[in-house]
């Protein structure tokens, strides 16, 4: 009976830690975006940014929200309704980065009796913190007093905390927390002259403050504290401890709330420890959340919103934040898309060259022998030179026009002819002219289809201005500047 009551209790056990993130939003979480860290990947082809978020899921109870999976955060940039692929999600403590802690002490003489208690809790606290960590000490009475800048030396840190003299006649507490932001502002800014610089510090921020919430006349309003704090996103975390009534722990309450902070009442002194070592936890169960981001490097500012979302459409947290990216000139991308132009140029080169119409070969005068135009039955000095000419009427090449100079301008089809016909009935040497002087005679070389002159057959004749001369189904006319004597033209 034992065996089987264990065994419902182990199994219920099981369920109850399965449902109980549902459980715990569904009661009414809170989902604050602290920071968004966005940094350059250098990659092998191109260089991208992978952005990292620092948020807390914190229940009704004050608590943080344990065991969210990867898969219940969404990622969406710019308004966009598609989620950014997640890389990981682990809390800061998993992830071991880290994180910049401020410890504000009051020191008034309030404060004077339990001083070596609240001095000894702090101590055990820096002293607790983590190796990435880097923590500083503000205590504020009439003024404010940074007693240790960030250092990642915490008993150097330690040591000087427990120098604090709370006899102080005021209690200054604004000016106090508005010291302690201005201590992240000093880290950014540049030649300031701190150990720690801003791209040193841990990217996750916090302020802790042990007070007991009165302020009598800082120079800081409050309402400037929590601006400036919201702003720069730095959650201030309280733990609230009166020596007198507690009307300011109200006020140091709202404080908490109003950043993102936790606020943790510390009844007796010894409970100071322990409201420490609660807000430890508190930072330290922050969630880590790192995607590949699509927010261009442009240094401007992009929307991000960060949601926890349970499966199946359940109850959901949406948190809100405005980053600015890095401005950086994408090299290795340029290179490459420069690359991919000048390849395709070079391929449209090697196409074009292969496939471009190829130059036809030079042609010589048959005359002459001169180069000339491709489209020129002769060049022009022999045009120019010659005496006569026979102009296609009739067939193919009607138009066309050809001198007729040097000793024998043989006529055919065949291509070693000096006017080549392209006619069927037209034999390879069909014909030729003899040329002697102003003597231009045609001679039929053995056709096969004869030569005629004005309609007459005709083995050879002189040829007159205006003769007609018939090969095959081509007429071609004979014009010449002189004229053959008519005996011979008859012949």
């Amino acid at each position: 009976m034992t065996t089987h009551s264990s065994g419902r209790f182990a199994f219920g056990a099981l369920a109850l830690a399965l449902v109980a993130p549902v459980a715990a939003l569904a009661a009414g979480a809170q989902l604050a975006v602290q920071q968004v860290e966005i940094k350059k990947h250098v990659g092998l082809v191109n260089d991208s940014m992978q952005a990292r978020a620092y948020l807390n899921v914190i229940g009704s109870s004050g608590s943080p929200i344990q065991g969210l999976t990867h898969e219940m955060f969404k990622v969406y940039e710019n308004g966009s309704t598609e989620s950014q692929k997640i890389i990981k999600v682990e809390t800061l403590e998993a992830a071991q980065t880290g994180a910049s802690i401020v410890i504000v002490v009051q020191a008034s003489g309030a404060w004077g009796g339990i001083q070596e208690e609240v001095k000894k809790s702090v101590a055990a606290f820096i002293n607790g913190l983590g190796e990435k960590d880097q923590v500083a000490v503000v205590d504020y009475a009439e003024a404010a007093e940074t007693i240790s800048p960030f250092s990642a030396d915490k008993g150097d840190v330690a040591g000087k905390a427990a120098k604090i003299n709370a006899n102080g006649k005021s209690y200054l507490l604004y000016d106090g927390l508005a010291q302690a932001t201005g201590l992240y502002a000093s880290a950014a800014a540049p030649g300031h002259g701190s150990a720690a610089t801003a791209s040193s510090l841990p990217v996750a921020k916090a302020i802790i403050v042990i007070s007991d919430g009165r302020d009598n006349g800082s120079a800081t309003d409050v309402e400037k504290v929590i601006s400036d704090a919201v702003k720069r996103k730095i959650p201030i975390h309280a733990v609230g401890h009166t020596e007198m009534d507690g009307e300011g722990l109200k006020n140091l309450e709202e404080i908490a709330r109003r950043t993102g902070g936790s606020y943790k009442l510390a009844t007796g002194v010894d409970d100071i420890s322990k409201g420490l070592t609660s807000i430890k936890d508190y930072i330290n169960k922050m969630y880590v959340v790192e995607w590949k981001t699509d927010l261009d490097h442009d240094g401007k500012q992009h929307k991000v919103d960060i949601a926890m979302e349970n499966e199946g459409g359940g109850a959901s947290l949406k948190g809100s934040v405005t980053v600015t990216t890095p401005d950086f000139f994408n090299w290795k991308k340029a290179v490459l898309i420069t690359a991919i132009i000048l390849l395709l140029l070079i391929i449209a080169a090697a196409i074009y060259v292969l496939t471009r119409p190829k130059p036809l070969p030079p042609r010589y005068c048959p005359v002459c022998k001169r180069e000339q135009m491709p489209e020129w039955e002769i060049c022009l000095f022999c045009l120019k030179a010659a005496k006569a000419r026979m102009s296609v009427q009739k067939g193919a090449q009607k138009g066309k026009v050809y001198p007729l100079v040097g000793k024998i301008v043989s006529i055919g089809s065949g291509p070693e002819t000096n006017i080549r016909l392209m006619d069927g009935a037209i034999s390879g040497k069909h014909a030729g002219v003899a040329i002697d002087g102003d003597k231009f005679e045609i001679v039929d070389l053995g056709s096969k289809n004869g030569v005629l002159v004005n309609g007459k057959k005709t083995p050879r004749r002189f040829l007159r201005n205006g003769d007609i001369v018939t090969l095959g189904m081509t007429e071609l006319k004979f014009e010449s500047t002189v004229q053959a004597p008519d005996d011979e033209a008859d012949d």
